[in-house]
């Protein structure tokens, strides 16, 4: 009777721990990612996004540049840093984390160069920095589309 009810016991746990392990992997990382290691980049970007607004408001170039060094390049590194620091475990949220530290360096580069030519008064310098800040929105465009692509994959939703 002891060994019946024993082997009676593992298959339960057996079916138990089976079903237990029926999340994808895919799934769980790229939740992981987006509900918990995006959060405070997610929250960065809403920051960015919102400074950058602001400027319609600005009257000269030298506000501009105090909202750049002052405000968004501090955000960017800030993204930059915490994008260091998530590790996914599968190569198809890595592609999409790869994605988005390619948006925050871009925008790097377009608000170092806006800065310059706020500083320099080069119209040159100054369009350059503008088209890189629409080359980093197309690629925050592109980074979305690949995340809506994943999750629908998954059944997950993405907010915005």
């Amino acid at each position: 009777m002891k060994k019946i009810f024993a082997l009676l016991l593992m298959v339960v746990m057996s079916v138990t721990l089976l079903a237990g392990c029926g999340t994808d992997p895919i799934q769980a990382d790229l939740e992981n990612f987006l509900n918990v290691e995006m959060k405070q980049v997610n929250a960065d970007y809403t920051k960015i996004t919102e400074e950058v607004g602001k400027w319609e408001a600005y009257e000269d170039d030298a506000q501009i540049l105090s909202s750049i060094n002052d405000t968004l390049l501090p955000l960017v590194e800030s993204s930059l840093t915490a994008l260091k620091d998530i590790n996914p475990e599968t190569e198809e949220v890595k592609a999409i984390k790869d994605k988005y530290v390619k948006v925050m360096d871009t925008y790097k580069v377009a608000f170092e160069t806006l800065a310059e030519g706020c500083e320099t008064q080069e119209d040159a310098t100054i369009n350059a920095g503008s088209e890189k800040l629409e080359e980093a929105v197309g690629l925050l465009d592109e980074y979305n589309k690949a995340l809506e692509t994943i999750a629908a994959e998954y059944d997950l939703e993405v907010e915005y």
